[in-house]
């Protein structure tokens, strides 16, 4: 690992919002397959199956209220899995369901992204190219009615039921638009609407740097990667930084299939190994490599797990490109779904994968879930800690291809390490509390449309004092109170935060909120300075191997 550098935007992560994003790896993780398989369960019963069944008959008999039989065979599912590992899980049939839709990469409906905003639904951002953008549906726009009934106070998942159906089947909703005194009502033809696992693809300010962020890997990553390396060689790519921070995981063959493209020749890019028939094996290159010689950099983060460390490590491992950021989250867990009778579905542990080097980067959860969790969090924020360590303190020695030192047991350690800063109390509290978003969009809302080209609202669009100043009475307002010394810690972050929101909410679009985030991004600008370093490996990539 090289000297620690700083950075004071985009991973400025409480524990809180840490535990939020790698939760998603506990319903992600790293998949065997894509899709659950049904099982069969043999007879006959031990001394521990017989216990169970007397508890569960005493409680039926004696205990003091009506047992609810669902939640007490749920809750001893759940508890049995707890006992395995922390990614053991059990889904239910209805969240299963919204679970399987995001792991295919796409549903039927109408297309917006949406929140709840004071009871009414709002329009985050329409998605390209759906129904919901070809009628028009804007960033802001209020829905009051679906299917002439009051909209009013429903719940997100009442929101996913209504919107969502049968693909070319029509949904009526009624619209509040700013600056539109009358209702518009709308006919939508639901069709099927991708959900993106590449966040973001664009080219940097220097016109040579290519940007892609992989949010999950789902059934669609390898192509939808594919599609924005070749559009972004079309505008002149030369380079890349592939943002993995955040990424809980996915489907184990896409994690494969996105290492594959920047790795030549026939290589291990990953070994599962288990206990039953069937659990263990090897995933190769395949030689059909497409972007091979690329320089290539991946930012990782705390929130970085599973099949995304299935990427990175097999990157770092052959020397391909550099990893930059945080200490990974160390989930090495392969699960399989196995799908139950009434549709629930229970993913359990069936194997542990390694690295190329033979490294499993699983974290030790001996000691509960809680410092489980902490662990990742300490050693994605504790750097200082890290650089000082002992070698033998990080975990069992590997090496790479051409002999540097990595290690296992806590996820892949960067080759760069890049301090994510720490938010104030009071910019916390302006973010976790919603302020500062609904402020933006309020703001936003006022500009009308946009009066300049977004390159131009890029370079020179910022707040006022007199609108900050806004900003700072409502938070009052909801009992936040202004911290000059916590707003100068964070300003450079927090102004971001609101020009990314304007600019989505203005030019109707979730990729204008990316372009203005990693514009002030302080790990990508450290990317850019270390991309030599990254053309040096890509050029020794095409060389030939000595043996």
């Amino acid at each position: 690992m090289s000297q620690t550098q700083n950075s004071s935007s985009h991973n400025r992560l409480s524990f809180v919002l840490m535990l939020a994003a790698v939760l998603l790896a506990f319903v992600a993780g790293v998949l065997w397959t894509d899709g659950p398989s049904a099982i069969g369960f043999p007879g006959g019963s031990t001394d521990h199956e017989r216990k169970f069944q007397d508890v569960i008959h005493l409680v039926d008999q004696v205990y003091v209220d009506e047992p609810n039989d669902s939640v007490m065979y749920e809750g001893a599912i759940r508890g049995l899995l707890e006992q395995l590992d922390p990614h053991s899980v059990y889904i239910p049939p209805e969240q299963q369901e919204q679970v399987s839709e995001t792991m295919q990469g796409e549903f039927s409906g109408i297309g917006i992204q949406f929140e709840i905003r004071d009871g009414v639904v709002t329009v985050v951002s329409p998605i390209p190219g759906t129904p919901a953008d070809r009628m028009g549906l804007r960033a802001g726009d209020q829905i009051v009615e679906i299917e002439t009934v009051s909209a009013i106070g429903i719940s997100n998942e009442e929101v996913r039921l209504k919107l969502r159906g049968p693909e070319g089947t029509d949904v009526a909703i009624g619209v509040r638009r700013v600056g539109k005194a009358e209702l518009i009502h709308l006919t939508l033809t639901r069709g099927k609407i991708p959900i993106h696992s590449v966040e973001a693809a664009f080219i940097l300010d220097d016109g040579r740097t290519g940007y892609v962020m992989i949010s999950q890997f789902t059934a669609v990553t390898d192509d939808e990667l594919e599609s924005a390396l070749l559009f972004l060689e079309q505008q002149g790519m030369e380079q890349l930084i592939l943002d993995l921070r955040g990424n809980s995981g996915g489907y184990r063959v896409q994690a494969h299939e996105v290492a594959d493209k920047f790795l030549t020749g026939n290589k291990v890019i990953l070994t599962t190994l288990g206990r039953a028939e069937g659990t263990s094996d090897t995933l190769w290159s395949t030689g059909e490599q497409t972007h091979a010689y690329m320089p290539l950099i991946v930012l990782v983060s705390n929130g970085t797990a599973s099949a995304s460390e299935i990427v990175a490590g097999a990157i770092q491992d052959y020397d391909r490109g550099l990893i930059l950021g945080q200490p990974t989250f160390g989930k090495g867990l392969v699960q399989y779904p196995f799908e139950l009778e009434d549709g629930s579905v229970v993913r359990i542990t069936i194997s542990r994968w390694y690295t190329p080097a033979g490294r499993c980067v699983q974290r030790p959860w001996d000691e509960g879930l809680g410092e489980y969790l902490m662990s990742a969090y300490r050693d994605g924020h504790d750097l200082d800690s890290l650089e000082l360590a002992s070698p033998d303190s990080l975990g069992e020695v590997y090496y790479t291809r051409t002999g540097r030192r990595v290690y296992g047991s806590r996820g892949i350690q960067p080759d760069v390490l890049i301090d994510p800063g720490m938010i104030s109390d009071y910019g916390a509290d302006l973010l976790s509390e919603r302020i500062l978003f609904d402020w933006a969009r309020d703001l936003a809302d006022t500009m009308g449309e946009p009066v300049r080209p977004f390159a131009q609202f890029l370079e020179d669009w910022y707040p006022t004092r007199v609108q900050l100043n806004s900003l700072f009475s409502l938070a009052a307002e909801r009992g936040v109170d202004y911290d000059s010394e916590g707003w100068n810690q964070d300003v450079d972050y927090l102004v971001d935060q609101i020009r990314a929101e304007v600019a989505q909410r203005l030019y109707n679009g979730r990729e204008y909120l990316w372009q203005v985030l990693i514009n002030g991004d302080a790990t990508v600008d450290s990317a850019l300075v270390r991309m030599p370093e990254a053309d040096g490996l890509a050029r020794s990539e095409s060389l030939p191997e000595s043996g």
